[in-house]
């Protein structure tokens, strides 16, 4: 759903269908609320700091098609957790759980727990390979990232000599795109899971 103005009340979408998303999340979302119902599992509050589900994370590699499904949940552990990974395997490559118990307002909690799958999935821009996480940050819209990359390494004039400073660089995507010019790039990050990410696409893209 969405948040009315200037509160955390949420509105819901009927039927879970919003324009914004990819298609499946309609079926993810559908499955998620079976499981709960099915398990009685109760959704988080945030007034009162009660229930386990806090927010599922739905993420789709546009070039790739896999699908990772991360639930947010107010506790260290899913009941019934292999039941949601049997709903959720045939549409899902990679299934896990974001432990957060902290009182705030804040999605994504630092642990992540992996029930199926690698535990990321995979999308290209401009044909460089991107490993995604949980908690990397991913740019929403992978055709019009590759636009605005393309134009930042366009005005930025690389001549092929050059050291680049990439700041908060999450897992690579413009370090990437500017070390096909710069003679050297450094990425610059604080989360664990995203410079992992970042090394790998490195190694995985020939850089």
């Amino acid at each position: 759903g969405f948040f009315a103005g200037c509160t955390h009340s949420l509105i819901p979408i009927p039927d879970q269908d919003c324009l914004l998303g990819c298609e499946e999340n309609k079926k993810i979302l559908k499955a998620v609320l079976s499981f709960m119902n099915e398990n009685r599992i109760s959704s988080y509050n945030e007034e009162t700091h009660t229930g386990l589900v806090r927010h599922v994370l739905i993420r789709k590699g546009f070039s790739s098609g896999q699908l990772l499904v991360c639930l947010v949940i107010n506790g260290k552990k899913l009941p019934h957790q292999e039941r949601l990974v049997e709903m959720l395997a045939a549409p899902a490559d990679s299934i896990s759980l974001s432990i957060n118990q902290e009182r705030t307002n804040v999605i994504m909690g630092t642990e992540i727990v992996n029930l199926y799958g690698p535990g990321y999935i995979e999308d290209d821009i401009g044909g460089i390979r991107f490993r995604i996480s949980p908690l990397s940050f991913f740019q929403v819209n992978p055709k019009q990232t590759e636009r605005l990359y393309g134009t930042a390494l366009e005005f930025a004039g690389l001549t092929g000599g050059e050291t680049v400073w990439d700041l908060y660089c999450g897992i690579g995507t413009i370090s990437l795109f500017l070390a096909q010019k710069a003679g050297k790039v450094y990425g610059v990050e604080i989360i664990p899971q995203a410079i992992e990410d970042a090394r790998e696409n490195a190694r995985n893209n020939g850089f």
